[in-house]
């Protein structure tokens, strides 16, 4: 609750973008908010992407100013491309750019996967040791290797999806908790006479009870019925030091050990690791969970003479721009999929389009189909193409001069050739 109210120290970055023609001007703010300075080697990455000079600081804000075209500057962390271009009919823009995080999501799932696999190798050693004994352990022994493995994987897809989902709908993540709590009810794992009563433990904290529940189902697995006791062999699920006990003689306990003792070396304040903490950070993998883990946020704006035709950001009509807000995670986590911006825009010539066709024939998705088939052609067909079409006049005949048009070699049997693409574009507005 301290760290809700209060906040954490971190990064606050504003990518502010102008399009100049075939360049972008890109002004980037950042500052360490709460307290403290941007880290060095931090402020250093950033001023090397920009042109020399043209750091300078008021207070705690920084500001770098450059114009890129093509490839924009991994400055806050990720890859981002901008291009316009221009013909006689008008101009299309396109700015894209990810933020931070990993697009390969084949690791993501494997991680995923891997941890919940180590998970249900930890708790198989765990119950073997307690329960090798009893000779119903191999029914539970069989739940735990097939079925609960295989669910663990599903609670980390449905987290990661959910997460996903909550970043463009509002109640995506509610969404992904109640089909998973749905999941979860139709294998078994409760009932929903039990849902109130186990709110209620959760909500209060209520460990007893919460591990109360666990034996029954752990009974449950064994074969034993609600009716009969709960065996006295699951005594160890109600004993909060039994599964430390347990991780402290694993190899990835034993692992951490080593680590500590160099670390230590290194700085003698070095906290010894708690065993519990080899569980702990298989689930934060699973989950990709890491909220106490600091992270930065990210203000993108995006300034454009009208609304853009395709976005995923919010049009904000008083300042005329487009908007991006939201956390992301640190550069060294790479946990989620990365955050990501873009925008599509056109402008048409109105002058031309008018004088030439009678009306503004093409603009939007259709004028964006058009710049990108006029930016295909080489210098003798769009010299060509350019000179055809300033001949072009309003009138009853126009739209059999532009059906007619081909390029040297072009044949009217299929497939469609090069002119086929303006051809149908025009007809379609004309018509």
């Amino acid at each position: 609750m301290l760290f809700v109210v209060t906040g954490c120290p971190h990064n606050d970055y504003t990518v502010r973008l102008r399009p100049q023609g075939d360049q972008i001007e890109r002004t980037l703010v950042f500052y360490r908010a709460e307290s403290g300075d941007i880290a060095t080697n931090k402020l250093a990455a950033i001023t090397a992407l920009y042109p020399a000079g043209s750091l300078t600081r008021t207070g705690t804000h920084y500001t770098v100013r450059s114009e890129f075209g093509g490839q924009l500057p991994a400055d806050v962390g990720g890859a981002g491309t901008y291009t316009q271009g221009s013909n006689t009919l008008g101009s299309a823009g396109l700015y894209f750019e990810r933020f931070r995080g990993t697009d390969d999501l084949a690791g993501l799932t494997e991680k995923r996967f891997q941890a919940a696999d180590r998970l249900t190798d930890l708790l198989l050693g765990w119950t073997w040791q307690e329960l090798w004994r009893d000779p119903d352990y191999p029914k539970l022994r069989r739940f735990l290797d097939a079925d609960f493995r295989r669910d663990l994987k599903n609670l980390g897809t449905y987290c990661w999806e959910g997460q996903l989902a909550g970043s463009f709908d509002t109640n995506g993540t509610s969404e992904f908790i109640l089909r998973f709590g749905q999941y979860l009810l139709e294998r078994g794992y409760f009932s929903i006479g039990e849902l109130p009563g186990l709110y209620r433990d959760l909500n209060a904290g209520n460990d007893a009870a919460l591990q109360h529940r666990i034996q029954r189902l752990a009974a449950r697995r064994l074969g034993v019925p609600d009716r009969q006791p709960i065996p006295a062999s699951l005594a160890f699920l109600a004993d909060d030091k039994s599964f430390g006990r347990y991780l402290a003689t694993t190899d990835l306990y034993r692992a951490k050990l080593v680590k500590w003792r160099h670390d230590v070396k290194l700085d003698p304040k070095t906290r010894q690791p708690d065993p519990e903490e080899v569980a702990q950070d298989l689930f934060g993998e699973l989950l990709d969970y890491n909220l106490f883990g600091g992270s930065d946020h990210l203000t993108v704006q995006l300034s454009l003479p009208a609304p853009p035709d395709r976005s995923n950001g919010v049009w904000d009509s008083t300042n005329r721009q487009v908007v991006w807000q939201t956390d992301i995670e640190e550069r060294t986590t790479a946990a989620h999929l990365p955050y990501a911006c873009y925008a599509n825009w056109t402008s048409a010539d109105e002058t031309f389009q008018i004088a030439h066709f009678g009306k503004v024939a093409l603009t939007g998705d259709a004028l964006n189909q058009y710049c990108l088939w006029r930016a295909s052609l080489d210098a003798g067909q769009g010299g060509e193409w350019d000179a055809f079409l300033a001949g072009l006049q309003p009138g009853a005949g126009l739209l059999k001069q532009i059906d007619a048009f081909r390029f040297p070699g072009e044949t009217n049997t299929p497939p469609p050739g090069l002119s086929n693409c303006p051809r149908e574009l025009f007809k379609a507005a004309l018509k």
